[in-house]
């Protein structure tokens, strides 16, 4: 069962704020950008709360203050990442408010169109995918013959393929593995794509599921065509 669902809402936005001297960007935490009038988190925290399941929010120190403020109306815990960086770290960060075998976890900076009624009664480990044209800009889902997720790479193909949504159904054994989830050599960072890995060789494989809707907001030109998407598409309102 599906009950919890983590939202990492601790990165940094570095390219949002990348060559813009607007204020909003350069001092709005990702998540908390507005779309239409809502900040991008709360769009998906709203269909959560109504499909009843319980949130947990990471951020790091500096803007725990600044979601507190907004998101003070909705019941959520938050905790904040502690030194180790990427989005792995981020997770961890969470390890003490997990009381479920799986739980789901969301970028907070993407839309999504999910199931959400219909994750609850789900406890397969899962990443989410949606197929693009050209995954050169993405990690890619590379599956075996029977759907099971082998690995991910990050920006090493081409062409059509099923790129990864950065969420998944995580088995709470994740917090098991994570002192052995290897360190990216070139960032220094943990990453959750290395830790499906890890997993997957502890008994513990990952099927790919499509999403049929993703959309990944890190620039201020993504920010303003997600706006356009929020009004032509009724179901991400």
């Amino acid at each position: 069962m599906v009950r919890e669902v983590v939202i990492l809402a601790a990165g940094e936005g570095k390219r949002m704020r990348r060559n813009t001297s607007d204020h909003v960007l350069l001092t709005t935490p990702k998540p908390l950008l507005e779309l239409n009038g809502k900040s991008i988190i709360e769009r998906k925290i709203e269909k959560l709360i109504k499909s009843d399941f319980k949130i947990i929010i990471v951020v790091n120190n500096k803007d725990k203050g600044k979601f507190l403020e907004k998101l003070s109306k909705y019941n959520i815990v938050y905790c904040t990442q502690g030194d180790d960086k990427g989005t792995a770290a981020a997770l961890f960060a969470a390890r003490d408010y997990i009381t479920d075998d799986f739980f789901l976890v969301l970028m907070g900076d993407d839309l999504y169109d999910m199931d959400w009624d219909g994750l609850k009664d789900d406890n397969t480990p899962t990443v989410f995918g949606f197929e693009v044209t050209d995954v050169s800009n993405y990690g890619v889902l590379i599956t075996d013959k029977y759907g099971y997720v082998n690995e991910i790479l990050e920006k090493q193909r081409s062409g059509v393929g099923v790129a990864n949504t950065g969420s998944y159904i995580m088995p709470k054994a994740f917090f098991d593995i994570y002192k052995d989830i290897p360190v990216d050599k070139n960032s220094g960072e943990k990453f959750l794509t290395h830790a499906v890995k890890v997993l997957g060789e502890r008994g513990f494989r990952f099927i790919e599921r499509k999403l049929s809707f993703w959309f990944g907001i890190n620039t201020p030109e993504q920010l303003r065509e997600a706006e356009t998407l929020i009004v032509k598409i009724k179901r991400l309102k």
